[in-house]
């Protein structure tokens, strides 16, 4: 069987087919940072433009010409609208690529700079073949600063040092930016603060900076500025309790290590590919004890003690609501979910799972389970070896592995992959399916958004 190979465009390359896309329909554009090691490296797992609100669809039109760069996964919010991309080789061990397309400078939907000033102080940059737009000094340090310090309420170490030199270099530059905003006494406090390098003080200055940035907003344009926060928190609600925040994948197997062994190989291919990439088992709020999963198809279940019928029934429904509940709540990003197991293991394989409730039950409630948006079965028994396994294989085998295919094949997206080939080979496999299927559901939701296909390569 033919070998699956994996192969990326070069960041540098996919960088400036980019910039010349945006040049072309007209985006105003800023890399706001980690652009020091353009085009040979991407000192960052991902890319922040900045860009006015009105030039959000060109710049996605724009995104979606380059040849090469699959679209795998988009969430937009009030601030930021996040494309993952799937074929950039930056750096070689991953194989996704985040591109952000922050649309204002903002604290819960409060601007503390207009785009507007960071683009008219905008500098034109050069790095190799390359050119592009980058703050100035003064901006880029106040948004590197206040990314993590005013929204997250913390200081990242990793931009503390420039900044502080900047903020000593340029006080009246960076004093004059943030004024309007902060006030002369709350902005004065914190750039000194920030040039003593007392950590303790500047944290200090978070709470005066919100609440100055809110009054002050509230004074100058108070119906725009209680609609500006209303919309961001009806944004983020939004994306916690959207099903559409959320791709999932289930992996069945009777072989329960190698399904295990498969998803530990996927999950370092698939970061970046969403904002958070996720393992996931059943965590029922009444467990179940889940026996070794380690078995092969040739070897005989274990007899093992089940508790009574009531209280299996309970942990089903224990599972049941678990799982509506982790698919409906606390989404904070765009999430891909590995399913390690579901509920159609406890059907197909009660003993692994010590049920021991009525089968009629374990099918009916496994049908009000949520379902994924990819299934793949990792078939152990090769196509051509089938007939052949009928006169090896023991017959509770035999009809376990029906029972896998039949449910499978009754799901509306799935894939069956062959086992028994090496690890790598289907790994690979299921990786490209994975892929596949982000790729589709993306595109339909840019169509939905934008009202636009994706324009032919």
């Amino acid at each position: 069987m033919r070998k699956f190979e994996w192969s990326a465009k070069p960041f540098g390359e996919f960088f400036g087919a980019l910039t010349d896309a945006l040049d072309s329909v007209g985006v105003h554009y800023c890399i706001l940072r980690n652009y020091e090691g353009f085009p040979a490296n991407n000192l960052g797992n991902d890319i922040d433009f900045l860009i006015s609100r009105s030039d959000l669809q060109r710049a996605m039109c724009a995104l979606r010409s380059v040849e090469a760069a699959q679209i795998i996964g988009y969430l937009e919010r009030a601030s930021v609208a996040s494309v993952y991309l799937e074929g950039i080789s930056h750096p070689p061990e991953l194989r996704a690529l985040e591109v952000d397309f922050d649309l204002n400078l903002a604290w819960k939907g409060l601007s503390f700079l207009t785009t507007d000033s960071v683009f008219q102080a905008a500098i034109r940059r050069t790095a190799g073949s390359l050119t592009f737009w980058v703050p100035s000094p003064i901006h880029e340090a106040i948004m590197s600063f206040f990314t993590s310090f005013l929204i997250g309420g913390c200081l990242k170490e990793k931009y503390f040092a420039q900044v502080q030199r900047t903020f000593a270099s340029e006080r009246s530059g960076v004093i004059a930016a943030l004024l309007p905003q902060f006030g002369l006494k709350t902005t004065t406090h914190l750039v000194d603060a920030v040039i003593g390098g007392d950590r303790r003080k500047v944290l200090g200055c978070v709470r005066s900076l919100r609440i100055s940035l809110a009054l002050r907003s509230l004074l100058r344009q108070p119906i725009r500025s209680v609609l500006a926060v209303v919309n961001h928190y009806a944004n983020e609600f939004a994306i916690r309790l959207s099903p559409k925040t959320l791709e999932t994948v289930c992996l069945l197997s009777p072989e329960g290590g190698a399904r295990t062994a498969i998803i530990e190989a996927l999950m370092p291919m698939l970061r970046s590919c969403a904002g958070v990439v996720e393992k996931r088992r059943p965590q029922p709020w009444l467990h179940f004890e889940r026996i070794s999963t380690g078995t092969t198809t040739n070897a005989e279940p274990r007899a093992t003690a089940q508790p009574g019928s009531l209280v299996s029934m309970a942990k089903v429904v224990s599972w049941l609501l678990s799982d509506w509940l982790s698919q409906l709540w606390g989404k904070k990003n765009l999430t891909l979910r590995i399913w390690d197991t579901c509920s159609y293991d406890l059907v197909v394989d009660p003993d692994r799972y010590r049920y021991g409730g009525p089968e009629w039950f374990a099918r009916l409630v496994s049908k009000l389970f949520p379902s994924p948006d990819l299934w793949i079965f990792l078939d152990p028994v090769a196509e051509g070896a089938q007939s052949k396994s009928r006169q090896v294989l023991p017959a509770e085998i035999l009809s376990q592995l029906e029972a896998y295919r039949a449910f499978i094949q009754a799901q509306k997206k799935y894939v069956i992959l062959d086992a028994s080939q090496p690890a790598d080979g289907v790994t690979e496999r299921a990786y490209a399916a994975i892929i596949g299927t982000l790729g589709e559901r993306a595109d339909r939701k840019l169509k939905d958004r934008f009202k636009q296909r994706k324009p032919p390569n």
